[in-house]
């Protein structure tokens, strides 16, 4: 390899970032959820549902799994009332979800999630 320090170098700025983000997800679960719902959709076809819909609004929207069962897809804005957050995990008849991050700016996001139920 030309350049390992490199390498190294961009590795390390990765976790960083990947902190930073989990992070601000973490403080966003602390909140009062914004919006929550159920579909009769499995887990996997409902994130496949609201994941486009939601890069629509956002450049970037990150999907992965905070234990074995559920998934999360959250958008990280230039401030903290920019986040917007969805936890999905199976439920009984599909999966349920709720949303957390700022009322004014998850509304938009709410109700593309509700279009997936």
């Amino acid at each position: 390899m030309k350049y390992p320090a490199l390498v190294t170098l961009a590795a390390a700025c990765t976790l960083v970032l990947s902190a930073c983000a989990s992070q601000t997800d973490n403080n966003l679960m602390q909140t009062v959820p914004v919006g929550s719902g159920t579909s009769h959709l499995a887990i996997y076809p409902f994130v496949e549902c609201v994941k486009p819909k939601w890069t629509s609004l956002a450049a970037k929207v990150r999907q992965y799994a905070p234990d074995s069962d559920g998934q999360i897809l959250s958008v990280h804005g230039k401030g903290a009332s920019d986040s917007v957050l969805i936890l999905a995990e199976p439920s009984a008849n599909g999966t349920g979800y709720t949303i957390y991050g700022d009322v004014v700016a998850a509304s938009r996001y709410v109700a593309l999630a509700h279009s997936c139920d």
